[in-house]
């Protein structure tokens, strides 16, 4: 039985003689009766990219209830979404421009607002809406976040703050409470951190909120009000960040925050933003704080050229189409970047690690480029993966070495590549360039038998699971044998690099793992010769 002809059973009546009755339309069509697929569909799917589902944010994170909030709030705006421009930044909260079903751009770091602010003035026929994290909109884009809500543009911005730069790596943000532990202060954060909602007001903004990813319903009341409001308008959400701030401050999960905001959540509608600062461990205060009245940067705009232009003057979006400049009448300009190739004999390779969550597949790879770039003195580029990828799946970590500029700093086709789990070889080995050498897991990774490649397998995980006693350290064995069968690196400087690079007290054993890595490095190049 389909979804429909159940559905259909259920809505069947009897009157009063007993006999079964349903009021049928034209056609023999039942009416009210939804088909399968109205069944099936859910109600975001016209705002959803569903062909990128499911997101890359980790369990926990509260970036999917702020999008599911902000998709709900613009359904109810009435907003013709033709006329609707998402800009987002870099970072985690960067994804949602992609995942949105609207006309998207998906900015460089910090400069959302820039890209937001040209979109605006080129067409104000346009609803321009930023949804950015604290780290892209606060720190490197802080300064023209002050500025957009000094001349009060007429951009609404959603500003998802986790107190930390989550996508790369837990550094210390612009939000961050004193005291807090982060990847670049351990022992707590010296600085005092932005308050959102202050900085906004203190700056010109015209609507000011703040809400946690709890509060889901009144949350996206105040994204529907920030979208309808003319001006600079900003709601700040307080988003869970258990894989980078909840791990280094003792909410190792999502439950664990949300069950803070639960406790220590208030609601003050109007209070004054300087006095709702967030302290670690101390309570959130959310709410409205600011609803005003401004002129709007386009306002005075459109008014000045009125006055003093002339009379006929009509902004872009009241224009005619044949009055409006077309894209091919406008000048553009390139400027040439003369930069030579690398010279002869000087070494540019690509190199990609794979291997699944847990692994070390993204530290080995800082130590590859450590290496490099400090005691090699190449120039670098290092990529990694993020989110949910990086703890399951096809890990991966992706360096270009070379002797001269690096013009590309994506991985392609890889020159070497090390493959430690058999979902991370089956997504990338056939990304090989030609020439080029695979290093696998011997335990982990079973050869494509069709794959006409030169390939090593080195017994890493069996190295350091019964010669060493401890299988964590089979990324350090592999880059031992990495040392010795490629010449990308010296033995030196790899062995150096890891030492810099695994946790204090742990070096002898790193070493020693690196050291037995190299010697059986040794004997398999012996055996390829």
């Amino acid at each position: 039985m389909s979804v429909e002809e159940a559905y259909v059973e259920k809505v069947y009546r009897w009157d009063d003689a007993g006999a079964k009755t349903m009021e049928e339309g034209a056609g023999g069509d039942l009416v009210g009766v939804p088909t399968e697929e109205e069944i099936v569909a859910h109600p975001m799917d016209e705002l959803l990219r569903t062909e990128r589902l499911p997101h890359i944010w980790c369990p926990g994170c509260g970036l999917g209830t702020a999008l599911s909030c902000f998709t709900s709030a613009l359904m109810r705006s009435d907003l013709d979404l033709d006329k609707v421009a998402i800009v987002s930044g870099i970072g985690c909260t960067g994804r949602v421009a992609g995942y949105l079903r609207l006309d998207g751009f998906h900015t460089t770091h910090g400069r959302a607002l820039p890209f937001a602010t040209g979109l605006k003035l080129a067409n104000d026929g346009l609803k321009v809406i930023v949804f950015s994290g604290d780290g892209d909109l606060i720190a490197i884009g802080g300064n023209h976040f002050i500025h957009a809500a000094r001349r009060n543009m007429d951009i609404t911005v959603i500003c998802a703050n986790n107190f930390i730069y989550g996508m790369t790596g837990g550094q210390v943000g612009p939000t961050t409470p004193t005291g807090a532990a982060a990847s670049t202060s351990p022992w707590g954060n010296l600085e005092h951190p932005f308050n959102v909602p202050n900085l906004a007001k203190a700056a010109g903004a015209t609507y000011i909120s703040r809400w946690t990813a709890l509060h889901a319903r009144r949350l996206e009341k105040s994204m529907h009000r920030a979208l309808l409001k003319p001006g600079f308008t900003v709601v700040e959400v307080i988003s869970p960040c258990p894989t980078a701030f909840g791990r280094a401050n003792r909410d190792a999960y999502g439950r664990d925050m949300m069950k803070f905001y639960h406790e220590n959540a208030v609601i003050r509608h109007g209070a004054h933003p300087e006095d709702i600062d967030i302290e670690r461990g101390g309570e959130i205060v959310c709410g409205e704080f600011v609803d005003i009245e401004r002129p709007t940067f386009q306002d005075r705009m459109h008014a000045l050229h009125r006055e003093k232009a002339h009379a006929e003057y009509k902004p872009w979006a009241e224009l005619d189409m044949e009055d409006r400049i077309r894209p091919e009448e406008a000048i553009s300009y390139k400027t040439p970047l003369d930069v030579g190739p690398v010279g002869a004999g000087e070494k540019h390779v690509q190199v990609r690690l794979g291997g699944f969550g847990g692994q070390g597949i993204i530290l080995s790879g800082k130590i590859m480029g450590r290496a490099q770039a400090i005691y090699e003195e190449r120039q670098v580029s290092f990529s990694r993966s993020y989110g949910p990828e990086a703890r399951g799946g096809a890990c991966s970590s992706a360096l270009v070495i070379s002797d001269g500029p690096i013009l590309y700093p994506h991985v392609e086709r890889p020159n070497l590549m090390v493959m430690m789990s058999q979902a991370a070889y089956a997504k990338y080995h056939d990304q090989l360039a030609e020439g080029g050498h695979l290093l696998v897991d011997a335990d982990l990774v079973e050869l494509d038998p069709d794959a006409d490649q030169d390939v090593t397998a080195v017994p890493a995980t069996h190295i350091a699971t019964e010669e060493l006693g401890l299988r964590i350290v089979a990324n350090i064995v592999m880059l031992g044998a990495v040392s010795a069968l490629s010449d990308i690196t010296s033995k030196e400087a790899m062995r150096q690099a890891v030492l810099d690079s695994v946790p204090e007290g742990t070096e002898e054993m790193n070493e020693k793992a690196f050291e037995r890595g190299y010697e059986i490095g040794l004997e398999l190049l012996k055996e390829r010769d």
